[in-house]
């Protein structure tokens, strides 16, 4: 009897003896091969078959190789194939038939799976499936292709044309929660069509021309330290990674760079899944993150903003959280799957690749799907620190805008109603009619900041009650007092008030806020330099002329010709947010101070405009 060396499923009437397994080495199992003759009525020993399975392995008993009735072979003799059949499972002297033709002649060819299978001039054609099916303890049905070659004895011995990945993930931090999806890629193809060639003589080689990606799907949930098997084509992989989808919905990805797996042995790769997120919260929390480079991130939820409470009387810590909800999507989707949730944080990995430019708005919501706070995702790898003569420094771009130059709607970001912390889409249709969510009022108590922070596409504009026009976007009493929504500081009218004192509805990243008054004041100092539909400060700092968005409650009301939105004629003038208020005159006067840029000069208005006017927001660095 010879003896050739192969991993658990190799072989048709084979006996399997395991070795042990160590973490990170390639793992060989010996098989005695037991021929199956090759006479009309054909015969095989099957040591260890069991009914229940098809072509698996049987790790609980010294990993035998497992065949029972109907699993289909194809049989060629170079000229006629046929389909033959296991006709009974377990003990030795199980024949095979076939159905249609015998096959005549001396020299059989035979390749397992039978679907999709071939034989030609010396070269066998098979399929490994892209996406496989876990089971427990051991394989799928019909995964793993087997090739026989009979010579003048006319007897078949069936070699394995695959490899096995056996895949063993541990953990601590992800304790209780189960694997749902394993996913191996690699920079070569691992899965999908394959050629098994004996024309050549000596060792057949075998080749891929499918995916370079394996899914392994777990539909009941495999726990950590479960033994994951993947089937793929023999070779040398490069960039090989693993790729783990949980049950909370998170996924670890564990790069296990280069990997050599022969034909007929198997590796195993063991590895602890751990907190592999970046913590885009670690320095500070806020209302907005910035992106900058592709990889996989999370972020605290359970603290509003920067958890600084204004005056309002809202509580600054989130519980009761129990879903994630993506409002919207603009630019190029820059996350890859969705956003999960636990233990607090709110968990999410970019695309594969280069990060993509692009705006997310993210909300965590309670049992009935109240949102209970949101995020401003912001995904663009050109953001950067633009440092003034003064020694300030500030953001080189406005907030959530997608580029710096002046060529698109990207150069734009995000209008804000003043005191509120969420971007508001503006993207522009036709005739200048804003596309985006649009609610006016329809009471008087719609347009609370409670109702806002359940609502952050709502654009509350102004309204009219009792022959008075009402130009601020929150109609309560006791919450247009309030003069520090986004500086704390500000406790009257007061447009001197210190540049500190961020609070949790500051809609700029930690390390930034909206600029005061007096911060305007100094910077506008500076020289200013002519720019291309923009004025640039110092020589170093763009603003784009980007017009309001008027408080009043029409689609297209956007105040006047100078803040036209359409980019083909763009005004004179765009107008930006600080964080003052200037008018206790009641609501109906509600107002705040603004700041802008104009034809070739950055500048801070002596008017004001209603605290309802979405205007953009430049974020300077604390």
């Amino acid at each position: 009897m010879k003896h050739t060396r192969f991993f658990p499923f190799a072989a048709l009437a084979a006996s399997l003896c395991l070795l042990s397994c160590n973490k990170e080495t390639v793992e060989s199992s010996v098989v005695s091969d037991e021929p199956v003759k090759t006479d009309t009525g054909f015969s095989a020993w099957l040591p260890g078959a069991q009914p229940e399975t098809k072509t698996s392995v049987n790790f609980s008993d010294g990993g035998k190789v497992l065949w029972t009735t109907d699993d289909p072979i194809l049989v060629s003799n170079g000229s006629q194939t046929s389909t033959m059949y296991i006709k009974q499972g377990g003990g030795t002297g199980s024949s095979l038939y076939t159905t249609g033709t015998v096959l005549t002649g001396e020299a059989f060819y035979a390749v397992y799976p039978a679907s999709g299978a071939s034989y030609e001039s010396g070269i066998y054609n098979s399929t490994i499936p892209v996406i496989q099916a876990w089971k427990d303890g051991g394989f799928a049905d019909q995964v793993f292709p087997m090739v026989a070659e009979a010579g003048a004895d006319r007897l078949l011995s069936f070699k394995n044309a695959a490899s096995l990945l056996r895949i063993v993930p541990s953990t601590t931090f992800y304790a209780g929660q189960t694997i749902l999806s394993a996913v191996v890629s690699a920079d070569q193809n691992l899965a999908g069509a394959i050629a098994v060639n004996y024309s050549q003589g000596g060792t057949p080689s075998v080749s891929c021309s499918g995916s370079k990606s394996v899914t392994l799907n777990i539909p009941s949930g495999a726990t950590f330290g479960t033994p994951l098997y993947v089937v793929v084509a023999p070779g040398s992989y490069t960039g090989l990674s693993v790729t783990l989808t949980l049950s909370s919905g998170l996924k670890y990805v564990h790069n296990a760079g280069a990997v050599t797996v022969d034909r007929s042995k198997y590796q195993t790769i063991s590895f602890t899944a751990t907190d592999n997120y970046t913590d885009l919260s670690a320095s500070g929390t806020g209302n907005c993150y910035m992106i900058k480079a592709p990889g996989s991130y999370k972020f605290k939820a359970t603290t509003k903003g920067n958890g600084v409470p204004t005056s309002c009387g809202l509580s600054a810590n989130t519980t009761g959280i129990s879903a994630v909800k993506v409002y919207y999507t603009d630019g190029e989707t820059f996350y890859n799957g969705s956003f999960s949730y636990l233990d607090g944080y709110v968990y999410f990995t970019t695309r594969n690749g280069s990060l993509p430019v692009g705006t997310a708005l993210v909300s965590v919501t309670d049992a009935s799907g109240t949102t209970l706070w949101s995020w401003h995702l912001w995904s663009n790898p050109a953001i950067a620190d633009v440092t003034l003569s003064d020694g300030s420094t500030w953001l080189n771009m406005n907030l959530g805008a997608h580029q710096v130059a002046f060529n698109d709607t990207g150069f734009n970001g995000y209008y804000y109603q003043w005191g509120r912390k969420d971007p508001i889409q503006q993207a522009l249709g036709v005739n200048n009619v804003l596309d985006s969510p649009f609610v006016s009022h329809a009471s008087q108590t719609d347009g609370s900041l409670a109702n806002s922070i359940k609502n952050p596409l709502f654009f509350y504009g102004g309204y009219s009650t009792g022959g008075v026009n009402i130009n601020d976007w929150c109609t309560f009493d006791d919450d247009v007092k309030y003069y520090d929504w986004w500086n704390k500081n500000i406790t009257s009218d007061d447009n001197q008030a210190a540049p500190v004192g961020k609070t949790m509805f500051d809609p700029c990243p930690p390390g930034y806020h909206v600029p005061t008054y007096a911060e305007v004041v100094d910077v506008c100092k500076l020289t200013k330099a002519a720019g291309t539909k923009g004025a640039v400060l110092d020589g170093k700092l763009f603003f784009p002329y980007v017009s309001s968005r008027a408080a009043g409650i029409n689609k297209n009301q956007w105040g006047g010709v100078e803040e036209n939105p359409d980019n083909t004629s763009v005004g004179e003038r765009g107008f930006y947010h600080c964080t003052n208020p200037c008018s206790t005159g009641g609501k109906s006067n509600r107002t705040v101070y603004r700041w802008y840029a104009r034809k070739g000069s950055v500048g801070y208005s002596g008017s004001v405009i209603q605290r309802a006017t979405g205007m953009v927001v430049r974020c300077k660095k604390d």
